[in-house]
């Protein structure tokens, strides 16, 4: 199988024309595989733009997921290939992400927002118990919501099929039911702090950052402008997602930007 992509929790090959195989790294807990088996296929069902989980398989000591292949290129490879239309591009990431949040979970088949929050809060090692408690305890205060929210939405987990002019999420192993202010600031907590791999391409990480506040800005505003969600809504959501995301094996100089994103609000919170 030809390799076409490597991630940090599984590598993607052409499985065949039509079909790629996600490979999970060895060891990968199998509940967390059939997890977004189980979701893709929901979503898949309930005809949103998500490709179709076919079935798992073993391949060696791994396992994967054999998924419908989606034709064209990450949202990420194209703002940084084609620079001037990188507004449009943006623009576009934004508008897909509203159109998923305009589902609602109403069976509650996906895991709640609050939950996955709540359960990486408390596992991560990089809070004290004390600042975990105030954390949730916050949490609580936030809006309960049961709209289809992605978890871990950004540029290179959105497809864009140019001849189609039409958008496909990928990657739902963190799908969930809950509030959209939290996902689009999951997203701007993403976004704002993420780091690309040493190995990726000098020329995409130098525009990377180059063209970071441009991203970030134009999405948020632009999905403001589509949702009619104010800053302050998203804003409230950044504690708690931050938190959250620092139970994740972040690098580094990631995981200190994080890390601070959740110091200055737990002292704004004092304030």
């Amino acid at each position: 199988m030809k390799l076409i992509g490597q991630g940090r929790t599984a590598d993607i090959y052409a499985y065949s024309s039509n079909q790629i195989l996600k490979l999970y790294q060895s060891g990968f807990p199998l509940a967390a595989i059939q997890n977004e088996f189980r979701i893709t296929q929901l979503l898949h069902d309930k005809g949103l733009p998500v490709p179709q989980a076919r079935k798992i398989i073993d391949e060696g000591n791994r396992k994967g997921i054999v998924f419908e292949r989606i034709e064209g290129q990450t949202m990420f490879s194209l703002m940084f290939h084609q620079p001037p239309r990188l507004q449009e591009r943006v623009h576009q990431l934004a508008a897909s992400h509203k159109e998923l949040h305009a589902q609602s979970d109403h069976k509650r088949v996906l895991p709640s927002q609050k939950q996955v929050l709540s359960g990486a809060i408390r596992r991560t090692q990089l809070l004290s118990e004390e600042d975990k408690t105030r954390i949730l305890d916050y949490l609580t205060s936030l809006p309960e919501r049961i709209q289809i929210c992605h978890g871990d939405y950004h540029p290179d987990n959105v497809m864009m099929n140019e001849m189609k002019n039409a958008c496909d999420v990928i990657d739902w192993m963190t799908g969930m039911s809950g509030d959209p202010a939290g996902d689009v600031a999951r997203s701007w907590v993403i976004l704002t702090s993420g780091s690309l791999p040493e190995d990726a391409d000098p020329a995409i990480r130098l525009g990377f950052e180059r063209f970071r506040d441009t991203i970030v800005e134009g999405y948020i505003n632009h999905y403001m402008h589509l949702s009619g969600l104010t800053w302050q809504e998203i804003e409230s959501w950044i504690l708690p997602v931050a938190a959250a995301r620092l139970e994740e094996s972040l690098p580094g100089n990631e995981a200190e930007k994080v890390l601070k994103l959740v110091q200055d609000r737990l002292n704004h919170l004092d304030s």
